[in-house]
């Protein structure tokens, strides 16, 4: 994972020229070494302070745009820069969406790790077509309402900076639970490959439904398998066309013994998105 977005960025680079602004509107070179940091919020704060214009990379998609930051202060709250980048951002999105994505923030001749959401709220001062701002966050900021960072956000901050797969493989068989409803709630192919077993990868049917809470009321080995947790698990589901459920399942998480990995049987959920 972290090769291939290397690789993705470096060609990026070589290929494409970034301007890179500040209030100073300096335009910089950017370093070809293809590194990714993982930049806490307070230094990250720094590099992007408010006024400044800078790039975003989606990482799924390789897209680029440029942004302004405009206010924030746990967070930055940013606006893309004109008509042309709001519509590299709807392509992005396809629609306007709350879901946390991976993206990669070219500023100051770095790239640093980061996450935003597609869902345009609150104020907005740039003639750009967009109604309003949306976040971005790195490592260690919060949102408005917590004083926590956004498990959301934190999984995709550390997916960006190519350091996803080593928290997945240090995450006990309950918190592997939190990392899946994520990914099933963002849509996110690239993260539920390396939760799941490969022939439950299936986005299609579980688009139709969205896990607004969770929780691993009981995490227990198998008395018959030493290598299977069972997951005892209460949730509350938002089915499309349908309504809200709240229900207990199972979500059994087996363990790999070679690479140690949890992967988490879904087919307790799939059967609720296949009802749906």
């Amino acid at each position: 994972m972290k090769k291939l977005a290397t690789a993705l960025f470096m060609l990026l680079l070589l290929t494409l020229p970034v301007q890179v602004s500040s209030q100073n509107s300096i335009n910089q070179v950017l370093p070809l070494d293809g590194e990714v940091k993982l930049l806490k919020w307070e230094k990250a704060d720094e590099i992007v302070p408010r006024k400044s214009i800078f790039t975003i990379v989606d990482v799924e998609s390789g897209k680029s745009f440029q942004v302004q930051r405009r206010a924030g202060s746990r967070h930055a709250d940013i606006q893309p820069l004109t008509n042309k980048d709001t519509e590299v951002m709807k392509e992005i999105y396809t629609k306007w969406s709350w879901k946390r994505r991976a993206a990669i923030v070219i500023a100051d001749g770095q790239m640093i790790a980061a996450s935003m959401n597609g869902m345009p709220h609150g104020a907005g001062a740039l003639d750009n077509g967009f109604n309003g701002h949306f976040c971005l966050h790195f490592l260690n900021s919060t949102t408005h309402g917590s004083s926590s960072p956004d498990p959301a956000h934190k999984l995709m901050i550390l997916k960006a900076a190519g350091k996803i797969e080593e928290h997945l493989s240090k995450q006990s068989p309950s918190e592997i639970v939190d990392s899946l409803m994520i990914a099933i709630n963002n849509s996110d192919t690239t993260l539920l490959r390396q939760i799941v077993p490969y022939e439950q990868v299936n986005l299609k049917s579980l688009s139709g439904i969205h896990v607004t809470n969770w929780k691993v009321i009981k995490s227990e080995r198998s008395k018959n398998n030493l290598f299977l947790h069972e997951n005892e698990t209460k949730v509350e589901v938002y089915i499309k066309e349908s309504g809200t459920i709240t229900t207990v399942i199972t979500l059994p998480a087996k363990r790999d013994p070679l690479s140690s990995r949890w992967r988490v049987d879904i087919s307790s959920l799939l059967q609720i998105a296949n009802q749906s």
